[in-house]
């Protein structure tokens, strides 16, 4: 459109120039218009060039615009390619999950069931040892009432101590002084334990010799060189008769001390005395 306004423009300018007949006031006025239209077209020729500069920033823009959506489009495929990979890590991790809660269910089961049998076992074992410390006591009220006489001379002492109960026969009451030959009044007392002893049910019976420190001429002439080889003799002795008197061999064993863990001093005669004796130790059945 402009170019066509042109075109006209410049021939009409000419033939009012070309004219020299037309008036003042006349071309005053053609004057002004020429003037006004000089500034129109500078005003469309600024337009223009506003334009022309704006298209080509459009332009600018344009081609900015698809480089970030290139660059957009290559972000969405690769946020995408993630996402995938992230769904199958997390769909294989779901099903490792998910055995491994079964898993671990099943476990659970079982050790509620270990636990249920656990404490079924307690609970037998807490009564059998409830069972084994009435029983014991009984028994150890019993060989109390039993062995009343010869704790009353001195010769003996039951103990009790966590369930084991311990009868103490010291060596005047079954030996003479370095021997190994029961006394002849020691079988009454060792008959009397055996049948008392053979009813206990459910116990077996450890017979321990003791003796003093020193060594006595005696015992040479008894050819006992220490104090193991005479307590084991007597022991055995003493076991050996309690066979006889009824109780089983299985529940019956043999054990020697010697010397070495007296119940007093070996200074003094009566604790000398006290650490020569027989220990009839017994204890629940394995």
């Amino acid at each position: 459109m402009s170019q066509t306004y042109y075109r006209f423009l410049f021939p009409a300018l000419l033939l009012l120039v070309a004219g020299g007949c037309v008036s003042t006031g006349t071309f005053d006025k053609k004057a002004a218009e020429a003037e006004s239209l000089t500034r129109e077209v500078a005003l469309l020729r600024q337009a223009e060039s506003q334009r022309v500069k704006g298209e080509s920033d459009q332009e600018a823009r344009r081609a900015e615009l698809a480089v970030q959506v290139t660059a957009l489009t290559e972000l969405n495929r690769r946020c995408e390619t993630d996402r995938n990979g992230v769904e199958g890590l997390l769909r294989a991790k779901e099903g490792v999950l998910s055995s491994s809660i079964f898993d671990l269910r099943q476990k659970n089961a079982e050790l509620s069931g270990s636990n249920l049998s656990l404490k079924q076992d307690l609970d037998n074992i807490l009564k059998t040892r409830l069972d084994d410390v009435r029983k014991t006591s009984s028994v150890y009220e019993e060989l109390l009432g039993l062995m009343k006489d010869e704790i009353s001379r001195g010769e003996s002492t039951v103990s009790e101590l966590r369930g084991i109960l311990t009868v103490t026969l010291f060596e005047p009451l079954l030996f003479d002084p370095g021997a190994v030959k029961l006394k002849p009044t020691a079988g009454s007392t060792l008959r009397k334990l055996a049948g008392y002893l053979k009813e206990v049910k459910g116990k077996s019976f450890r017979v321990e010799g003791y003796t003093e420190t020193a060594l006595s001429a005696s015992w040479s002439l008894q050819q006992y060189p220490s104090g193991w080889e005479l307590a084991a003799a007597r022991a055995v002795v003493v076991t050996r008769f309690l066979q006889q008197e009824g109780i089983p061999p299985l529940a019956l064993s043999a054990l020697s001390h010697g010397e070495y863990r007296p119940l007093s001093d070996n200074i003094s005669e009566l604790g000398r005395t006290r650490n020569r004796r027989i220990q009839l130790v017994v204890i629940p059945k394995e």
